[in-house]
């Protein structure tokens, strides 16, 4: 297939693929791949076909030896009827009896019964050898054969014995006959018919009837003689296993079909009375065709050679031959049609992905169509790999949410669920024993968000979560997360069987806070919950441990809190501090006694350091609202810090009653010194409070400017301007933009929303001027300070 194209910047030359890929090599392997497989499929069928006939022919012979066998089974079983049934007869013969139970010898009586005897049962039935009877009673036996006077080894073995003779059962043996002095062999069938006394005792009598074996030996030898060319032969096995002899000199053949057949039977001990199987001889595999005859103990066998079997299917193996050549021929046609058609899409995407690449100048070295493809899905793989990294970084993400899920709700999440969460997310918490949760609450949080940008927050948190989590590591299984706020949190796994595991954590926490406060100059309050056995009840362990947080007011910064710590505040049923504490610092205020007024608040504060969380926040608010009233009712003007509008900002969002005990003890001095400036700089200290507050507020309004804002304050541009650079040594136009910025990279992180409307909602219309500022204050564009920060969080 030619390979030709053209790129904007001129003629590629064209080139054929036998000049490009090397005489189509893929083309011709395909082709011969499915020549070879459609052979292949033509020769498994044909010999498939080719067995299976063989299999039927096998079956078929099997079939047609079966039948032959069941015939002679039949004769041979007809026969054992018919002279068990003449057993019987003759046992209850009166002739017989009278030789079988006579208490005294008499010959001539013996003779003539005998006689009798033999002459009814011989004439009708020729195949009779001869009739023996035994007398217990005489101990003799006698025979219409000759001599009169057998003496039967069989059966006086019977008799002078513990064995049992089979009762009305074909035994093949030799009688041995005596021919002018000398013993010959004479074989034959005898029936043995007696009774059995319940005593257990020998029979009184016996009788035996000796059946000629020639019918049988003839009807096996007419059928040997018939397919005698074909070296068809069937045998006779006793229950012994030996063989009945036809008269055949075939030793060697039996001596094999013997030890192969009894092998069979030994291997395969289930398997069905009547049979067959291959067996092999003198090079010549043959077909064993086997059956037993019920009753007798005879087992029938016919060999059959397997050659004159299979030489029906020649004519059909030629057949098979033909047609397997003629479909290798029809498969190199149908193959050369296939192959083009496969090989067609091959080509053509060879030849797109060849002028794609070309197109983005790809110099690709190329020896064939696949190695081609293979270098062009290597190059696909390394970039979907690349990009399968950078989805990996955000598996963090999803282990916080289901952490935070732990904390925030009560999940119902049943232990299989749990544990595949855990797992997937590689969440280190063990799933057996109990949790604890552990708030690391920063403190001067308000100073800590003015002094640190929106991303070094988050790095610090990152840095405590790892610095906590670590050292916490050497003792207890951990995991820990940033809760996006004034707080990160660690759920600790704790054994079922320490009880003293806060003692321990509060030794861990404090070496955590020496390592936070050596390289990030900040401070942290640790509250540690109880611990519970249940992972559903770790939200409200850790809405306890924030309340127990709250206590930070009381016992101070880099605290670590527990319920034993606060127990006795947070039962405590006082709800403030003394009435007479009151009216003394009202005492000491009027007289102007800053000694005594520091004694009673240091007494005040202490008692409020006894009271519980909210009982404490009213009884400050009852304390500054008692200074107020009483600065008013001495005219005294009180400092900015204990102003109403002011309280909430310098008094009660302070983080320990020690820093409110300080404020306001200095609030105090000032109000009561002569020489309080309570003019000029008392303004300044509020314009510039209100300026600062009015854009926290407003910063989101694209009108608000230093004029817009002087007119609120209804002073002129130029004093407002002077008045807040001396103050804060920062123009208003700076810090409108500084506060814009920060709030604007806070979004960028937090957000999903597009940088248009990021500028747009911190105030800025102009994109191209938020650019401007953005870049030059981060130093990067706004899209990659977000992909920056998010990087950093996962990492």
């Amino acid at each position: 297939m030619p390979v030709s194209f053209t790129s904007n910047k001129g003629e590629y030359t064209g080139m054929n693929i036998k000049s490009f890929f090397g005489a189509k090599a893929y083309f011709v392997k395909m082709f011969l791949w499915i020549s070879v497989a459609i052979l292949a499929l033509v020769v498994v069928l044909s010999t498939v076909v080719y067995v299976n006939s063989q299999n039927l022919l096998v079956k078929n012979e099997y079939e047609a030896n079966q039948k032959i066998l069941y015939q002679v089974k039949y004769n041979m079983s007809f026969m054992d009827q018919t002279i068990s049934n003449l057993s019987k007869f003759l046992y209850l013969n009166s002739d017989v009896t009278a030789i079988m139970y006579a208490k005294k010898e008499d010959m001539l009586e013996v003779a003539s019964h005998l006689s009798k005897v033999a002459s009814s049962v011989t004439s009708a039935n020729p195949y009779i050898h001869s009739i023996g009877i035994y007398n217990r009673n005489l101990d003799q036996s006698y025979s219409s054969g000759f001599p009169l006077f057998f003496k039967d080894q069989m059966l006086y073995d019977f008799i002078n014995s513990d064995k049992v003779l089979p009762k009305l059962k074909p035994i093949f043996r030799d009688i041995k006959k005596l021919v002018n002095g000398v013993t010959e062999p004479e074989y034959v069938y005898s029936y043995f018919i007696y009774e059995t006394p319940l005593s257990g005792a020998k029979p009184d009598g016996v009788v035996i009837i000796n059946v000629k074996p020639q019918w049988l030996l003839e009807n096996i030898n007419q059928i040997n003689m018939i397919d005698k060319q074909k070296g068809d032969h069937v045998f006779i096995l006793n229950e012994s296993g030996e063989y009945v002899d036809d008269g055949t000199d075939e030793s060697a053949v039996k001596t094999w079909l013997k030890t192969d057949f009894l092998d069979y039977r030994t291997a395969h001990p289930l398997a069905d009375r009547d049979g067959f199987f291959q067996s092999k001889h003198d090079g010549t595999q043959y077909l064993v065709t086997y059956t037993n005859v019920d009753n007798t103990g005879l087992t029938l066998l016919k060999t059959q050679p397997v050659l004159e079997i299979y030489k029906y299917i020649n004519s059909l193996r030629t057949s098979i031959i033909i047609i397997t050549l003629i479909f290798l021929v029809m498969a190199l046609v149908v193959s050369i049609g296939i192959s083009r058609k496969l090989y067609r899409p091959v080509g053509t995407l060879v030849n797109s992905i060849m002028l794609d690449r070309i197109r983005r100048s790809d110099k690709d070295e190329v020896v064939d169509e696949i190695s081609y493809l293979n270098t062009v899905y290597r190059q696909s793989m390394e970039m979907l790999d690349h990009y399968d990294k950078e989805k990996m970084q955000y598996h963090d993400v999803m282990k916080h949410y289901w952490l935070s899920r732990l904390l925030t709700e009560s999940l119902s999440i049943g232990r299989s669920e749990l544990e595949g969460i855990f797992k997937e997310m590689r969440i280190s918490l063990e799933l057996e024993g109990s949790y604890a949760v552990c708030v690391l609450k920063i403190d001067n949080y308000k100073e800590f968000q003015h002094t640190f940008h929106a991303k070094d927050r988050d790095t610090i948190r990152f840095a405590m979560i790892n610095i906590a989590s670590e050292i916490m590591a050497e003792s207890y299984a951990n995991e820990g997360l940033d809760m996006k706020d004034d707080h990160v949190v660690l759920i600790v796994s704790i054994p079922d069987e320490e009880d003293q595991f806060q003692a321990r954590i509060h030794t861990l926490i404090q070496e955590a806070q020496e390592h936070v406060s050596r390289y990030f100059k900040i401070s942290f309050t640790a509250s540690i919950s109880e611990k519970t056995s249940h992972m559903q009840e770790l939200n409200g362990m850790y809405n306890k441990a924030l309340d127990q947080a709250m206590y930070r007011v009381l016992l101070g910064h880099s605290s670590v809190i527990t319920y034993e710590a606060v127990r006795k505040n947070v039962e405590s049923k006082k709800t403030g501090y003394s009435k007479n504490q009151e009216e003394r610092l009202v005492e000491a205020m009027k007289s102007s006694n800053t000694t005594v007024i520091e004694e009673v608040l240091g007494t005040i504060f202490k008692e409020v350091g006894t009271l519980n969380y909210h009982n404490a926040l009213v009884s400050i608010i009852r304390l500054v609202d008692a200074v107020i009233e009483t600065l008013e009712a001495m005219k005294v003007t009180a400092a900015p810090s204990l102003h109403i509008s002011s309280i909430s900002r310098n008094i009660l969002e302070k983080e320990t009653i020690a820093e409110i005990h300080r404020i306001i003890v200095g609030a105090l001095q000032d109000s009561l010194q002569k020489d309080f400036e309570g003019n000029a700089n008392n303004l300044n200290y509020f314009l510039v409070e209100a300026v600062t507050e009015y854009i926290h507020n407003h910063y989101q309004d694209p009108s608000l400017s230093l004029t817009s804002i002087a007119s609120i304050m209804k002073i002129s541009t130029r004093n407002l301007s002077k008045t807040y650079k001396s103050a804060t040594q920062i123009s208003i136009p700076d810090f409108i933009n500084e506060f814009r910025l920060a709030k604007a990279a806070e979004l960028l992180v937090q957000d999903d929303l597009s940088v248009y409307e990021i500028a747009e909602k911190v105030g800025i219309l102009n994109e191209t001027y938020f650019f401007s500022m953005f870049k030059k204050k981060y130093k990067v564009t706004p899209k990659e300070y977000a992909l920056q920060r998010n990087m950093t969080k996962l990492i």
